[in-house]
């Protein structure tokens, strides 16, 4: 979930390891690495600025802890590339857990204040028409899932976690706009560089409802009451569907109280995030 550029020096620990790995890998095998750079590191992976003899990439390592197939992130960041939407995912290891990628320099975080918010929501309304075959977010199972990994945990509020079950029914019953989306965008994950948009990370992008990317947008940026509204307006333009602003505003309440939810439930599995899971448990009572 990585973005913006620190300035640690790479010589710390985990680029000597970036380093080490590098040298076993094929993709660098007739290219001279010349440095490493961290970039910020994300709450499930971290991500370097490699730059060899020959060009400057991006290397994405995952927690080796959680081995995963990383097909379909590939796949859908490849399909984006395509539309001009993302950087291109040029080599995927699912053994070393990494996914290098093209770098985009002189980048910095989306702000929704500053930079082009019509371009943003061309880029969702693009990236949702994507026509890619991935899973199905089902929000019963999500929910379940995140519950389980922190049964026992003092600060679960069971009472929360019901309602959170009763909006993800309730979300249910609307009619449904499933299409391919991010799950995940805040600032970090969307890259502004040289008057041009790029979406970053997809380790969550599936087939879900368009209101679930809306309502992250809304809840990262803090969007007001009017704000919302329009974007939820300018969006509906731009997939052109009729009743569809219509359905997205009788949706969101919903869909950010599920998004806040996730976050919460997501947070409070990893207590090194205590601040994080309180933040997002102060939206859903809100």
């Amino acid at each position: 979930m990585a973005s913006s550029f620190c300035t640690t020096a790479a010589t710390e620990p985990n680029s000597q390891r970036i380093a080490q790995l590098c040298k076993q890998l094929e993709f660098f095998a007739n290219q001279q690495v010349q440095h490493i750079q961290p970039l910020s590191h994300g709450q499930s992976n971290q991500s370097y600025h490699i730059i060899t003899d020959r060009a400057e990439y991006v290397l994405r390592s995952y927690p080796a802890q959680h081995k995963q197939c990383r097909q379909q992130e590939l796949t859908i960041q490849h399909a984006a590339a395509v539309h001009g939407l993302a950087p291109a995912p040029l080599c995927l290891n699912n053994h070393q857990q990494i996914m290098i990628s093209d770098f985009v320099s002189g980048g910095e975080a989306f702000n929704y204040q500053r930079h082009d918010t019509k371009q943003l929501i061309t880029h969702i309304a693009t990236l949702h028409k994507l026509k890619v075959m991935t899973s199905v977010l089902q929000l019963e199972d999500y929910l379940q899932l995140l519950v389980d990994k922190v049964q026992g945990n003092s600060q679960l509020d069971i009472s929360l976690v019901n309602q959170l079950f009763i909006a993800a029914k309730q979300l249910m019953t609307l009619p449904a706009d499933t299409v391919l989306c991010h799950l995940d965008l805040h600032a970090d994950n969307l890259l502004w560089a040289d008057n041009r948009l790029w979406l970053l990370d997809f380790e969550y992008s599936q087939q879900a409802d368009s209101s679930l990317d809306l309502a992250a947008l809304s809840l990262h940026y803090q969007l007001n009451t009017q704000q919302e509204q329009q974007l939820l307006t300018a969006y509906a333009q731009q997939r052109n569907q009729a009743n569809l602003e219509q359905g997205l505003t009788i949706k969101i309440p919903l869909a950010k109280q599920l998004y806040s939810g996730f976050c919460w439930l997501w947070y409070l599995a990893n207590p090194s995030y205590s601040a994080q899971a309180s933040h997002w448990l102060k939206l859903i009572k809100k």
